[in-house]
């Protein structure tokens, strides 16, 4: 049976629905099982806004902060781990009334410091910011593992600011790649063996409206449209980034799921997949689901990929919490379709 994976939100009223969709519709093909990020929290790392705009260790000008001369810069608590606590407690509970099964772990995602200084920070203090918050940050993750067993859970670290930077969508306040690898890598020494570390290369999802990783419309007909105004040429940054971080991540990479694009449809798009360098015990999962073309879709998406990389396990290019309720029966539908489907579990 071809895996699945989940990056986070799913377009749910509550936690308790998103282990009911996932045990009902999706296992056993996925098993690192989100809650779904419901209510504020699906506004991702926009959660994180007033530890930046609101702190009186920063200065804040035009709605950006920056570091103020001669003080240093101090963060709050960063709460991840107090939610993830009260949504394990439900996910112990689907698992043992046999809605989730035996094997399944609790996906936490969290987006990394880079991506909250991108969200919030002037270009000259990021990386200054950056440092502080990430001090912050591990306190939260630490707090984590106090309250949820390691053995029963999956970390994931999401990348889109990382994954944009390197496609030159944005200036990188680091001297180069390779310290936007070793700062990454950081984090990952966090997380304990017992638990799996994840990494989320995201470029945001291309059928929505504009983000900031999407580019900003080149014309009005461009805004009227909208989606995204700049699209990946083809595989090379999403390369670049796991093997960047195969280098430098020194415990085991569990999974890193790469978000693609609907539009990749040449071997030109997938060639460069044939360049991926990270350990064998490293599962990938590719985006090539799309709730607008659905498995056929997947499928021809995966034909092609799949002369490049042996094998892989599929997914939807971002989460599923912007997808209409149409939209999401529609990718779970294929879901269910791809995990029978004879030609795509042996890509």
């Amino acid at each position: 049976m071809t895996s699945f994976y989940l990056t986070g939100s799913i377009n749910v009223p509550d936690v308790d629905a998103a282990y009911s969709l996932v045990g009902t519709h999706l296992q056993p093909a996925v098993l690192r099982v989100p809650d779904g990020e419901p209510g504020d929290r699906a506004n991702w790392v926009l959660t994180q806004r007033a530890l930046f705009l609101e702190n009186p260790t920063l200065d804040v000008v035009d709605d950006r902060a920056r570091v103020k001369p001669g003080v240093a810069v101090e963060f709050g608590e960063v709460d991840y781990h107090s939610t993830a606590a009260a949504s394990y407690e439900k996910f112990v509970k689907a698992r043992e009334k046999g809605i989730l099964v035996p094997e399944s772990r609790f996906l936490v995602s969290i987006p990394t410091p880079f991506n909250a200084v991108n969200s919030f920070v002037e270009f000259d203090s990021q990386v200054e910011v950056a440092l502080a918050y990430e001090r912050a940050l591990r306190a939260s993750v630490e707090k984590l593992f106090t309250l949820i067993p390691a053995i029963d859970l999956a970390v994931q670290w999401d990348l889109p600011t990382e994954l944009a930077t390197v496609e030159g969508w944005f200036p990188n306040p680091y001297a180069g790649h390779e310290a936007i690898f070793a700062a990454t890598a950081r984090l990952a020494s966090w997380i304990p063996d017992d638990a799996e570390l994840t990494f989320h290369l995201c470029y945001g999802d291309s059928k929505f409206g504009a983000s900031p990783f999407m580019g900003d419309p080149p014309d009005a007909e461009a805004a009227a449209r909208g989606g995204r105004h700049i699209l990946p040429r083809d595989a090379s940054a999403i390369v670049t980034v796991a093997n960047g971080l195969s280098r430098h991540v020194n415990r085991p990479i569990d999974a890193i799921h790469a978000a693609t694009v609907a539009a990749w449809n040449r071997r030109a798009h997938w060639q460069p997949l044939q360049n991926l360098a990270v350990e064998p015990s490293t599962e990938i999962f590719l985006g090539l689901l799309h709730a607008e073309d659905g498995a056929e879709g997947a499928r021809e998406r995966a034909s092609i990929a799949s002369e490049f990389l042996p094998g892989f396990g599929i997914s939807t290019e971002c989460g599923l919490g912007r997808h209409s309720h149409a939209q999401l029966d529609a990718v779970v539908t294929a879901y269910r379709e791809l995990a029978e489907s004879r030609e795509l579990a042996s890509a």
